[in-house]
């Protein structure tokens, strides 16, 4: 129980590589003595490898240390599937989640994986399918109550906001619908406007960063579709003009639309492509847009 836990921060060649992985958790240059290599970050990695016969790899620096280490991979999704790897980097990479997934590495040593909806797929395509309860966590909208106490917390603090923030914040809440990512959006500009009005809310300054923040959410969704030409973006608009905000509908229905439009092979990889960019996303079998108003963006300004 006294052990501190040690934290190192990863891309996924670490997974892979030996040397970025000995980057990620900082170690020091490697020395060599005799016929042995000695690894030195008191805590995280402490070990002496005898280099003729231990040629260093990715789980033996994992190995290499007592206190308990926690990696954090964002982004997790890009691993994508085995088999876009070369084999040999597939094997590894399994390999060193197999033992990372059953603890076989002689220390506690936790992988704290983060992405897109397609990131549970993504470890399921190197044979690690078998996620404890509360290990696979989708994260969505804050609830109301706490989306109202983020907001309250960045005006008033960070903004110096003077007098009741209720209007505000219930404008901001009303096109935020809880998702981080609009909050942001609205958020930034809103203390911009306070930090020029010395802190007072105006109805003036309330509709400025609304258009402000209206601009910004935009620009997100354009990022996230940003490897989709306007054309697809059509026909994504299509599946979904009749789809109320909020619901979904069955990958079979997507599949056949695009197939009648680009051919087979074609509409696979542009809806695989929409899972990735977080167009689509995948619940109980069925598909929507992830985010309500994006929804209502991709139809009102494409179909």
């Amino acid at each position: 129980k006294s052990a501190k836990w040690k934290i190192a921060d990863i891309y996924f060649g670490a997974l892979f590589n030996p040397s970025e992985l000995r980057q990620s958790l900082g170690l020091k240059n490697l020395k060599t003595e005799g016929g042995s290599v000695h690894l030195g970050v008191p805590g995280i990695a402490q070990a002496e490898i005898n280099a003729e016969r231990s040629p260093q790899t990715v789980q033996t620096l994992l190995q290499a240390g007592k206190a308990p280490l926690l990696l954090t991979l964002d982004e997790a999704q890009t691993l994508g599937m085995k088999n876009e790897f070369p084999p040999d980097q597939a094997h590894t990479i399994v390999s060193v989640l197999n033992a990372i997934h059953n603890g076989k590495l002689g220390r506690p040593v936790i992988l704290l994986a983060a992405g897109l909806g397609t990131t549970g797929e993504c470890f399921r395509s190197f044979g690690i399918s078998r996620f404890a309860r509360g290990c696979l966590v989708e994260l969505g909208a804050l609830e109301k109550e706490a989306e109202r106490s983020v907001l309250h917390d960045w005006l008033t603090k960070d903004g110096k906001a003077k007098g009741d923030t209720t209007a505000w914040i219930d404008a901001i809440a009303q096109e935020a619908h809880g998702w981080p990512q609009h909050i942001l959006s609205y958020v930034e500009p809103a203390l911009d406007q306070l930090r020029a009005d010395k802190g007072m809310m105006t109805s003036k300054g309330l509709n400025a960063i609304l258009e402000k923040g209206h601009g910004l959410r935009s620009e997100y969704y354009d990022r996230r579709a940003h490897d989709f030409d306007e054309i697809h973006r059509q026909s994504f608009a299509k599946l979904l003009v009749d789809v109320p905000l909020g619901e979904s509908i069955t990958g079979q229905t997507i599949q056949s639309s695009l197939t009648q439009e680009y051919g087979f092979d074609e509409a696979k990889k542009l809806f695989s492509r929409a899972l990735y960019c977080g167009i689509l996303h995948k619940q109980s079998g069925r598909y929507s847009v992830p985010i309500p108003s994006m929804h209502d963006w991709l139809v009102s300004k494409y179909a």
